[in-house]
């Protein structure tokens, strides 16, 4: 289980939570920058990755996705290292969403 980074976070975050999600992709560096919410969401569903993003547009995009699976970190206004914990803090969330009815999960700091 792997996760897809929105274009809102960090590429960084790959490489700090590799040891937990070790084929961890980002937006940025895949080629779907600016592409749209919905060719990112199209692309996490395809490859099979839990999408991580601030962008709360994705809860309104699950209808039409059902095989979705979407992390938001709420209120993501702070450091990289800080998103990597909350991340790291919520692994076993994370892991579980994979395979649960459950189409998404919110994250505070």
């Amino acid at each position: 289980m792997n996760l897809l980074f929105d274009e809102s976070l960090s590429p960084r975050l790959v490489p700090l939570l590799r040891d937990l999600f070790p084929e961890s992709e980002s937006a940025l560096r895949n080629g779907l920058a600016r592409t749209g919410d919905r060719q990112i969401l199209e692309y996490a569903v395809a490859h099979d990755f839990v999408l991580v993003s601030t962008d709360n547009d994705f809860e309104r995009l699950l209808v039409q996705f059902p095989a979705a699976k979407v992390v938001i970190l709420r209120s993501c206004d702070y450091p990289t290292e800080i998103a990597a914990n909350v991340l790291r803090r919520n692994a076993i969330r994370i892991v579980e969403l994979a395979t649960s009815q459950d189409q998404l999960i919110f994250l505070e700091r």
